[in-house]
């Protein structure tokens, strides 16, 4: 809306006091956004699916911690290689040494060994004593029936009609092949039926069974050579109990495959026979037979599985740095293959899928530990992108800091102290705990910390083959190191923070070396070298920690409590400029900062970041410092301008103030407390003013237009010191500064925020509420001076129209914003 003289003004704005207008801007981001907005991929398909994608599983961030998780897998398993490469019949120029302790199988030899203990193992037969009992119950239920179905028919007396007869009586030899369990040719079924099934015959057949079944009998002897060619015995089993297992010579074993050697010469009554009748029932009783023996593959194979087993590998030892082959001496084919196999064994681990399987299973983590913080911690916990690159970042720094020094430590004490040293000596020392002391300087958040511990650890562990004791004293040591740092203020805690690490490592490794030591010797060789190790550990990663945080905080523009108290100091450049361009602004964020640092410590918030964030709240007025009460010595330039242009000046002291915040590196933290610090409070006099001048047939005035922009605080220092901020401008006022008025005015003002819903989206409670009052209470008891009053405003409460930045017309005091 365009007021008449505005432009006019404007102009005596400009050229009588010097304000610096603002060109237009466009951030280059939203011309790129709208560019791509135009494109109108949003709305295809495919673009609806990505972002849908995007909102739901956070393609953007998984594909941050994947592209870490690809550089940081590879660096893990990389070894390196100081194998020699030498060919058989060669002349070794140097003695060629093992780089790493190493045990090499002779798999010919083992091989050889393994087949001849399994070769040794006879064949195990089941031996079932009762077979036959089924035969006899078949063959007497079978005759048994045929003969009662004879007794039923009636005979002729004619030759042929007998002979049609019988042949009649075929159609029941499938139900007497049913009940015998065998095929019955058709001459003989009919000879048995002309013989009336005779219980001569079925005694016969009886007796044939028992007497070629008191043999060992099995279906055919080749699957015992196919699996014990050179055995001369086979190991029979009773079924069910029935006895003990016995060995039993091959050769005894009747092959029931040469069924033509059984006859009935020596069956009872099988004499009185004729030839073709004893011929079809030997060719009956054969097919009778059933083996009582039956070759049990699964517990032959696992019986030669496990003599297999029990064979020990025949392996070749050679200690780290021992020699393989000597200066001059030929190379050997065992030599060849001790080197591959060196050779194998450190670039196995570093092959592609050894590497993308442990980066996908690293991403994994990762993913289900952010989502656990984002669903279940108190805070909900939203780790930013920034977070994620910093943690990355750190891991991939110590990882290869930690693969230096293993490389380093090996290489210059195991060649002259390599028999005294054990190798878990250099792996506890190395500076592991610096990663979570890193991350617990950047990142305030205690959840993020303890999880970042955790895969740090979990990932570091594949550099050294999961060593549970390593996972262990990495995952508690950590915890150590990041509580150590937590609230350091000068560069000496983190030495502290070390050496109370190095402590804990002890601790932990002592209890490890306890659970695990096999002996009195080993322990207290472990308790010697490892636990100094463990606290030579921990104060070397705060040596690490001391190096690269200044690096990182630079870098990734993280504000730590150290860069906190650096700020703090009086002398930085931009206080001393505010000091220059506006004094009174300067000696009110000092008051605002001494309230906040006391407040911020009754209620358990972070004192330092609350009392940097105060003294530098206000430092976007230097800009127009003029316009603002504490700055002003008579002259009131809002007496000359609309108050939609004072509404504007007086919101422009944050965006300024956020700009200065940037181009000095001031930190998220803080920048974030100068766009909060106002909140969307109300410019509520030139609101008033904008009412009372506008034409009411013509004009509207929208009150969202004069409340600052926001957001409102979202997090308790912020909102101490939007507070403090209302609190002690408005405690400059007052004429008679008593206590009565005071603590009026410091209840009042913490009210109205409340209730104009300022502190909704920070996590200040009542009680919290309480204890600053009191504290503000306290404060401003003790640097309260004679101040002028407002004539609108009475302990904190209005009682006429609020003028946070001008005085009414006609007025004989001087007023303005006092935020």
């Amino acid at each position: 809306m365009k007021l008449p003289g505005q432009n006019k003004q404007k102009k005596g704005l400009n050229q009588k006091d010097g304000i610096h207008l603002r060109r237009k801007y466009v951030d280059p981001s939203l011309q790129f956004l709208n560019w791509v907005n135009s494109l109108g991929f949003g709305k295809s398909r495919f673009g609806r699916w990505l972002v849908f994608a995007e909102e739901r599983f956070h393609l953007q961030r998984v594909t941050l911690v994947s592209a870490f998780c690809l550089i940081l897998a590879p660096l893990l398993y990389y070894e390196f290689d100081f194998a020699e490469r030498v060919d058989v019949g060669e002349v070794a120029i140097v003695d060629i040494k093992s780089p790493i302790a190493l045990q090499i199988v002779d798999e010919d030899a083992t091989a050889q060994k393994q087949q001849e203990e399994a070769d040794a193992i006879p064949a195990v037969l089941d031996f079932d004593y009762e077979v036959y009992e089924g035969v006899y119950a078949r063959i007497s239920r079978a005759f048994q029936e045929m003969r009662h179905l004879v007794r039923q028919q009636r005979w002729l007396e004619n030759e042929y009609e007998r002979e049609e007869q019988i042949k009649e009586f075929v159609q029941h030899r499938a139900k007497f092949e049913q009940l015998l369990g065998v095929e019955v040719s058709g001459r003989t079924f009919e000879w048995l039926v002309e013989e009336g099934f005779s219980a001569r015959i079925e005694n016969i057949l009886i007796r044939a069974i028992g007497l070629w079944g008191g043999e060992k009998t099995i279906d055919s002897l080749d699957s015992l050579s196919l699996v014990s060619a050179t055995a001369e015995s086979a190991s029979i089993v009773p079924v069910g109990g029935a006895g003990n297992e016995f060995m039993l010579p091959i050769s005894s074993i009747v092959d029931l495959k040469k069924r033509q050697d059984l006859t009935l010469k020596d069956v009872r009554g099988a004499g009185a026979l004729r030839p073709v009748p004893r011929e079809r029932l030997t060719r009956l009783a054969r097919k009778l037979m059933v083996p009582n023996l039956t070759f049990n593959r699964k517990e032959t194979v696992a019986r030669k599985a496990a003599a297999r087993e029990s064979v020990l590998p025949v392996q070749i030892s050679l200690r780290r740095n021992q020699t393989i082959v000597a200066a001059g001496a030929v190379v050997m084919p065992i030599h060849v293959k001790i080197l591959n196999e060196i050779h194998s064994k450190q670039s196995k681990e570093r092959t592609y899928l050894m590497s993308v399987m442990t980066a996908a299973l690293l991403v994994l983590m990762a993913m289900v530990f952010f989502s656990y913080l984002r669903r279940f911690s108190l805070k909900r916990v939203r780790v930013s992108d920034k977070d994620l690159l910093v943690m990355g970042t750190v891991t991939i720094i110590v990882g290869i800091i930690t693969k230096l020094f293993l490389f380093t430590t090996h290489a210059a004490f195991l060649d002259r102290f390599g028999s005294m040293i054990p190798p878990s000596v250099f792996m506890f020392a190395a500076p592991v705990a610096a990663g979570p002391m890193l991350v617990g300087l950047l990142i305030t958040s205690g959840e993020v910390v303890w999880v970042f511990t955790v895969f740090m650890a979990a990932a570091l562990g594949f550099m050294v083959d999961m060593d549970y004791g390593f996972l262990m004293v990495s995952v508690v040591g950590g915890i150590a190191a990041a509580r150590g740092v937590y609230g350091c203020t000068r560069r000496n805690d983190i030495y502290w923070a070390g050496l109370r690490t190095g402590l804990v490592n002890m601790a932990a490794i002592v209890f490890l070396a306890f659970l695990t030591s096999s002996g009195l010797d080993e322990l207290l060789r472990q308790l010697l070298w490892t636990a100094p190790a463990g606290f030579v550990g921990g104060v070397l990663s705060s040596m690490v920690a001391m190096m690269l945080v200044p690096l990182l905080e630079s870098g990734f523009n993280y504000t730590t409590d150290i860069k906190l108290m650096e700020l703090a100091n009086l002398n930085h450049p931009l206080m001393q400029e505010m000091m220059m361009k506006s004094p009174g602004t300067y000696h009110h964020s000092i008051s605002v900062g001494n309230m906040v640092e006391a407040a911020a410590k009754e209620i358990g918030a972070n004192a330092l970041l609350a009392k940097v964030m105060a003294l530098y709240h206000d430092i976007g007025k230097m800009e127009h410092a003029q316009y603002f009460i504490e700055n002003q010595s008579g002259y009131n330039p809002h007496d000359h301008i609309s108050p939609f242009m004072s509404k504007t000046i007086l919101v422009a002291h944050v965006k300024d103030g956020a700009e200065l915040g940037l181009k000095h590196k001031l930190g998220t933290p803080i920048i974030d407390g100068i766009l909060q610090h106002h909140g969307t409070t109300l410019i509520s006099y030139f609101y008033n003013r904008a009412v009372e001048e506008m034409d009411e047939n013509i004009d509207h005035v929208d009150e969202n237009e004069f409340r600052y922009p926001g957001p409102k605080p979202q997090f308790k220092e912020a909102a101490l010191v939007m507070l403090a901020d209302s609190i002690e401008a408005t405690a400059r006022t007052l004429d008679e500064p008593t206590p009565s008025r005071l603590q009026n005015i410091v209840k009042n003002i913490i009210q109205s925020k409340f209730i104009d819903g300022q502190l909704d989206e920070c996590n200040l409670t009542l009680r919290d509420l309480s204890t600053i009052e009191t504290a503000f209470r306290k404060i401003l008891l003790g640097i309260y001076h004679q101040r002028m009053d407002y004539p609108h405003m009475r302990d904190g409460k209005v009682v006429s129209v609020p003028q946070p930045g001008s005085r009414p017309k006609g007025s004989s005091k001087k007023g303005s914003h006092v935020g």
